[in-house]
């Protein structure tokens, strides 16, 4: 596999890891082939952009797919691809 564009530092937020019990490393693996989940119309646009002006990037999961009620994971890397921060919506 590889990547589209450059993760930067990879950080975890605390509620992320209390959330999706494990390391989400398949998540930012998704996120960074531009496999971004459940993103809006706008954020797919604003993730083409970026993919050309290293620009910031997106991706929305849920923590746990069977469950329709489960939270969301949102993956951003910010602008210039310095760092991608795993959170929860």
């Amino acid at each position: 596999m590889q990547t589209n564009f450059l993760l930067g530092t990879l950080k975890i937020t605390e509620p992320a890891r209390l959330v999706l019990k494990r390391e989400p490393y398949d998540l930012i693996a998704r996120h960074a082939i531009n496999e971004h989940g459940e993103i809006t119309p706008a954020e797919k646009k604003a993730n083409e952009l970026g993919m050309k002006t290293l620009g910031p990037i997106v991706s929305r999961y849920k923590a746990d797919p069977t469950n329709p009620r489960s939270p969301k994971v949102l993956i951003t890397t910010k602008t210039a691809w310095s760092e991608t921060i795993v959170s929860v919506e």
